[in-house]
């Protein structure tokens, strides 16, 4: 029994514990760490501000991972670290990720950053098409995703100087309109985060008997094997819920 008393395990045990807690935000983390150095290549006529919080005209906050200010439009970026494969478009309500023998869905990021956009167009008070939302995958994840706004981070410099049609004059005021609309307060940003979790929640538990795919309603249908729960719009959408 001596091993309990050895200090190097229980550090190892604390360690590996908070590891597996944090880990999904860790890797959240490291991929805006990896977008937000890539965006600093940008020509100096690019204004970026990373991990932007702010709140509109209803209260409630809105936290948008990068933001790059210029003339040739104003870039709202929502990055997401996923490893396996990730399936989807521009349309569908959730993505399906394929990693190892499991597979899950997620909100379709588009609609969230579209959510950002709407924010940005509010308080700037600014015509919607002078944005571009873009979602950029840092991962080594397999995409296929149908939509010119979805991007690798190696390609997200190219996909911004893309675009070269002028669009904004006032780039440098926006740019400092949205810093100092920037909420820095550590508890403000606590309360959005707990806030945010809770919107998570309700949706999971919105689509639980719905289809995560196309958002029909789940059914008893039968078989081949016998019954099984289907999509209300088969032969439309062919999700099968399984155990997995």
């Amino acid at each position: 029994m001596e091993w309990l008393f050895n200090p190097w395990l229980w550090i190892i045990i604390a360690v590996d514990i908070l590891l597996s807690v944090n880990y999904k935000k860790w890797i959240g983390k490291a991929g805006e760490f990896w977008v937000k150095r890539e965006l600093k290549r940008l020509p100096s006529e690019y204004l970026v501000i990373n991990d932007v919080m702010i709140k509109t005209n209803d209260e409630s906050t809105h936290q948008i991972d990068h933001v790059v200010v210029s003339k040739y439009g104003v870039f709202v970026i929502e990055t997401k670290q996923y490893n396996g494969y990730i399936k989807g478009n521009e349309y569908d309500k959730r993505w399906l990720i394929k990693s190892g023998n499991k597979n899950f869905y997620i909100n379709n990021p588009l609609h969230q950053n579209y959510g950002h956009v709407k924010s940005l167009h509010e308080v700037l008070n600014m015509p919607e098409e002078k944005f571009i939302s873009l979602v950029c995958i840092p991962s080594r994840a397999k995409v296929s995703v149908k939509s010119n706004n979805v991007t690798r981070i190696y390609d997200l410099l190219e996909k911004i100087l893309s675009y070269q049609e002028v669009i904004v004059e006032n780039s440098i005021e926006l740019y400092e309109i949205i810093n100092n609309l920037n909420i820095k307060d550590k508890n403000e940003r606590k309360n959005h985060v707990r806030n945010a979790k809770l919107i998570k929640n309700n949706k999971d538990e919105e689509f639980k008997d719905r289809c995560p795919r196309c958002g029909g309603e789940l059914i008893k249908r039968n078989g081949k094997y016998g019954e099984f729960m289907g999509c209300s719009n088969f032969p439309k959408c062919r999700f099968v819920k399984t155990d997995s």
